[in-house]
């Protein structure tokens, strides 16, 4: 039966999914791509390939094909992408790109075609190999025509080794940042010295969320980023913060009180895998602490929740009054059920001298399932007492959340 005229003129959207999928499967999209219909193509979506035909594909997508917003390719480890040659999509046609989403892909593979697509509103690198292959001054380069850039997210892949070895990173910069003026979301997962390369470079003066994962036992040293969020007119405002631990990786959020739908908020997380030994968390996470005094003093509210790893030493968990006691601005703290008895063990062990200096503007101390737990008001009962002694008064109420 022959086509419709009607639907002769619809938006082609071409969608393949799974590692499994035959090898004809993906011969038939090819075919398809080289069709008289490969001008109506709006969408391409390519998830796991691992027989793709890459030089036929390359060769039919040099062609103009001016409705073509979306492309999201995600690689097999044995079907590595090439590099794409400067006549891809016909060239300056990249311009009508508005997503693009690339997966297992080296930035290499899709430097010509980042250098045109400029209109791109969305752009996310995903499990891109080892950063130690890539320069962040090319990636600067990439992004900095990219005027149009609302989102952008690069998520390098795990080093696969015990210690992170440092990189010389000298930073000769002559000439000032390149703006991206749209920029409002950064997600950054990969090594330090990639992202202080990387934001030397650039600066997005109206980003409201940045989010920034970094791998245990990497070194936190971050002068450009500071300069980076200071450019960024609402991203140092934030009077609360939540630590909270997902499968033992502690997240350190930044917010501003109440929120809503433009509040800038800052996170960080902090990565680790078997290999990461001997595991820190709180050793890391006092690293951003102190890198980020500034914005953690001026905290008047902090929630701690989730479940802390077990097999932290004592020593390690003792370390949570150096990080309370860098919040002096603090007049409310809530703590989660399963970590309120450590920290508020390790506070209650203060000498009277360092008691005395621990958090000077607290007000209401609120604690998840306090009424239900002996062990939990035993543990407060001591902390309590200790203020009253100094003339700090502290009103401790259970915490429904």
């Amino acid at each position: 039966m022959e086509m419709p005229k009607a639907w002769q003129t619809f938006p082609i959207a071409m969608h393949h999914w799974g590692e499994d999928t035959p090898s004809s499967c993906e011969e038939n999209l090819i075919s398809a791509l080289e069709s008289k219909h490969f001008s109506r193509v709006c969408r391409i979506s390519f998830v796991k390939f691992s027989s793709l035909p890459w030089g036929r594909f390359t060769a039919v997508m040099e062609k103009p094909c001016p409705e073509l917003t979306d492309i999201s390719f995600s690689s097999s480890e044995d079907n590595e992408m090439p590099v794409l040659s400067q006549s891809f999509l016909g060239g300056s046609a990249a311009s009508h790109l508005r997503t693009l989403y690339l997966n297992g892909v080296s930035p290499l593979a899709m430097q010509r075609l980042l250098l045109s697509a400029n209109n791109l509103v969305y752009l996310a690198l995903d499990r891109i190999p080892d950063s130690r292959h890539h320069s962040p001054e090319d990636m600067a380069n990439c992004l900095s025509g990219l005027t149009r850039l609302e989102s952008l997210n690069l998520n390098f892949c795990p080093p696969r080794y015990l210690y992170l070895s440092q990189v010389s990173r000298p930073l000769l910069l002559s000439l000032a940042p390149s703006v991206l003026p749209a920029l409002t979301e950064l997600d950054f997962k990969g090594r330090i010295y990639y992202l202080e390369g990387l934001v030397a470079r650039i600066d997005a003066p109206l980003l409201l969320e940045l989010h920034i994962t970094f791998f245990h036992h990497d070194a936190f040293d971050v002068p450009q980023l500071h300069r980076f969020i200071s450019h960024a007119k609402k991203l140092g405002t934030h009077t609360r913060a939540t630590v909270s631990y997902y499968d033992a990786a502690p997240r350190l959020r930044l917010s501003s009180q109440p929120r809503t739908v433009d509040s800038p908020v800052l996170t960080f997380w902090i990565s680790y895998n078997i290999w990461s030994y001997p595991y820190l968390p709180l050793s890391s996470l006092g690293q951003v602490f102190t890198s980020f005094l500034p914005l953690i003093s001026t905290l008047e509210e902090l929630d701690i929740i989730g479940t802390g790893p077990t097999w932290i030493h004592l020593g390690e968990r003792m370390r949570w009054p150096e990080l309370l006691g860098l919040l002096t601005s603090l007049k409310t703290l809530r703590l989660g059920k399963d970590m309120a008895p450590q920290i508020i063990h390790a506070l209650s062990e203060l000498t009277e001298e360092r008691e005395r200096a621990m958090l000077p503007a607290l007000q209401s101390l609120f604690i998840e399932a306090f009424l239900s737990s002996e062990v939990i008001q035993d543990v407060v009962k001591q902390f309590f007492t200790a203020r009253q002694l100094s003339d700090r008064y502290v009103a401790v109420r259970n915490w429904l959340r």
